[in-house]
């Protein structure tokens, strides 16, 4: 697997209207994000979902917008600043090897959208992110096929169970692997 991360400047790449349009965050992230909630994008990049997560928790939630680059922290913040946003949103650095996140039980639900290939070890991540959710908490992770193969995304998947995720559904499509894990 590989263990590079897309550097900040692609960052267009990642936060544009074609992307928003074969992706629909809002239809993606309506069904688990609601007024009030904690929730964490890990390796938020620009922002993408970090914008509608924090209009789908509305004044009383928090989205942690969770980054290894300054970089990416800092376009997520200008575009939050943007949107009049920025109040609930909470920028957060990350290192390569950890979260950092030090308090346990708190987040109602995450993403990792086409990151965990990125990281050194998928399973630090996975229980990390196993343990910063509340008990039913959720994990939405979805991987590129572009980048992650089949047989790639199993073994994503056997490091999630190991941390104690339990696959609630996993899907498929032309391009990208798709997995709701659920925390018991």
């Amino acid at each position: 697997m590989a263990h590079s991360v897309c550097p900040a400047e692609r960052a267009w790449m990642l936060d544009n209207p074609l992307r928003s349009l074969l992706i629909r965050p809002n239809r993606l992230l309506r069904s688990h994000v609601r007024p009030g909630m904690t929730v964490l994008d890990v390796g938020c990049g620009p922002g993408f979902f970090t914008g509608v997560m924090a209009g789908l928790v509305g004044p009383e939630g928090t989205v942690i917008a969770a980054d290894l680059q300054p970089e990416m922290l800092d376009l997520t913040k200008e575009k939050m600043i943007r949107k009049g946003l920025i109040d609930r949103v909470i920028l957060h650095k990350t290192a390569s090897e950890t979260l950092h996140l030090n308090e346990s039980g708190f987040v109602d639900f995450a993403i990792g959208f086409h990151m965990v290939h990125e990281v050194p070890s998928p399973r630090t991540l996975f229980a990390e992110v196993f343990d910063c959710l509340k008990p039913g908490g959720i994990f939405l992770v979805s991987e590129p096929k572009g980048h992650v193969k089949t047989e790639e995304f199993s073994q994503e998947m056997m490091e999630a169970q190991a941390a104690g995720f339990l696959i609630m559904r996993e899907q498929h499509s032309l391009f990208e692997h798709q997995v709701l894990l659920k925390k018991p």
